[in-house]
């Protein structure tokens, strides 16, 4: 017994280990949040340190109300890790919370890891230097708008596994109002973050007052600009022909909306290659491990059962043959008596029913 709830603990951990466990080692992941994050990103002075790195952004001379813009973050300079990640914020203010990009008007048409987060976490390489951009929607209404980056990270040195932060100075950034028709992305489009491999599904891109499009693009690393194939669906709504591509290739496209009176180079854009990820959730995982291990346990319990079971088969032979021993100890044969057996229990002679006695014999 003691050796069957042994093995039933180690399987039962052994399946349950990989989901029962919510910690996030190397970074917590992309996603929408103010710099606090309720105390979970180390937002609270007590579970950080001042970061040695350097934050800098810069935008575009002309930033137009409701229209596109490019907004470029460079960390450098940070003692990181071993891991070497760091997460970048890109905020709105400083006030600790409602400090997102959305609480002042902007809104994000792709982070630079192929979402639509404000804050994002990438691995830096050796030069200790990264620069991610932000492709934004500016606010609806002109006027000064400052916005601020701001960096966590690990250390080399880190006993008491603090996130090392730093903060950028503001840029203040003069929103104008934008020109009549001036043609650029729709505010309900969203840029896809990712194709499947081998999908040759076009990319629908949506636009406003453009009466024309030109898109060209490149694999991630080249030089070379292709021109796609591009044809209206409806007014507004055009579909984009870039090949499908395999493996974890990026493609970069730019995006040209023309109309009789402008002709408006867009920002930058990306779509990767992934496969399509796991759908479910940390409770189903943990629901699906539960399971299996109920069914092991099952299938041991079963075992046990059968083989602790007694072999009536065994155990009748057995009693047959302890009956012969004792038989064969309480009837003495005797060569004087042939063909009877002395009772040694009774204390008299009983017939041998192997060997009876002759007719006539005492």
């Amino acid at each position: 017994m003691k050796y069957k709830l042994t093995i039933m603990a180690i399987i039962f951990a052994l399946l349950s280990s990989s989901t029962f466990s919510v910690a996030n080692p190397g970074g917590n992941g992309d996603s929408n949040r103010d710099f606090t994050c309720g105390g979970s990103c180390h937002g609270d002075p007590s579970l950080s340190a001042d970061s040695d790195g350097v934050l800098t952004i810069e935008v575009q001379k002309n930033v137009y109300a409701s229209n596109a813009v490019a907004v470029h973050v460079t960390a450098s300079d940070m003692t990181l890790s071993s891991n070497r990640i760091v997460g970048i914020f890109l905020l709105g203010s400083l006030n600790g919370n409602s400090d997102h990009l959305s609480d002042y008007g902007w809104s994000i048409i792709q982070d630079p890891n192929g979402g639509i987060n404000n804050y994002v976490e990438t691995t830096v390489s050796s030069s200790n230097s990264v620069t991610l951009t932000w492709i934004l929607f500016a606010p609806d209404e002109g006027g000064n708008y400052n916005l601020y980056a701001q960096m966590n990270h690990g250390h080399i040195s880190n006993s008491d596994n603090l996130a090392y932060t730093g903060v950028s100075d503001p840029l203040t950034i003069d929103v104008q109002i934008a020109p009549s028709n001036l043609p650029g992305f729709s505010e309900n489009w969203v840029a896809p973050e990712y194709r499947p491999p081998g999908d040759s599904t076009n990319i629908i891109l949506m636009t406003k007052n453009t009466d024309s499009i030109q898109v060209k693009w490149k694999l991630e690393g080249e030089w070379f600009e292709n021109t796609a194939i591009v044809s209206l669906i409806e007014k507004d709504i055009w579909s984009v022909d870039i090949p499908p591509t395999f493996g974890d290739t990026v493609i970069h496209y730019s995006v040209i909306t023309s109309n009789g009176n402008f002709s408006i180079k867009q920002p930058l854009l990306t779509v990767g290659t992934s496969q399509v990820e796991f759908e479910g959730s940390l409770l189903e995982a943990r629901l699906q491990s539960l399971a299996f291990a109920s069914i092991i346990i099952g299938f041991m319990t079963t075992l046990q059962l059968y083989f602790s079971k007694p072999n009536v088969k065994s155990a009748q032979q057995n009693s047959n043959s302890t009956e012969t021993i004792v038989a064969n100890k309480r009837l003495v044969k005797h060569p004087d008596h042939p063909g009877w057996l002395w009772d040694t229990i009774e204390n008299k002679w009983v017939i041998d029913s192997d060997n009876p006695p002759n007719e006539g014999a005492n």
